[in-house]
């Protein structure tokens, strides 16, 4: 997860909306390494995905599985 882009949740002050139809929203939660990553990847690429798996925080049961590749090398998940 070292060369993952993150991004400040923070600073997004909510959620991340998808303009595509059907709209997709997501919150990420403040605190949580994986959030922060899958948001740098929506920001970077537009991967709808990502946005799925934010929602299904707390990661327990990952749908991608670069998410328990992260979770396995100790990714934090607040």
């Amino acid at each position: 997860m070292a060369s993952q882009t993150t991004v400040n949740i923070d600073a997004l002050h909510g959620e991340i909306v998808s303009g595509r139809y059907p709209e997709i929203r997501a919150t990420p939660t403040p605190g949580c390494d994986v959030c922060a990553a899958l948001a740098g990847e929506w920001f970077a690429n537009g991967d709808r995905d990502v946005l799925i798996e934010i929602n299904n925080h707390p990661h327990e049961v990952p749908k991608l599985s670069r998410v328990k590749a992260w979770r396995d090398e100790g990714a934090k998940v607040a």
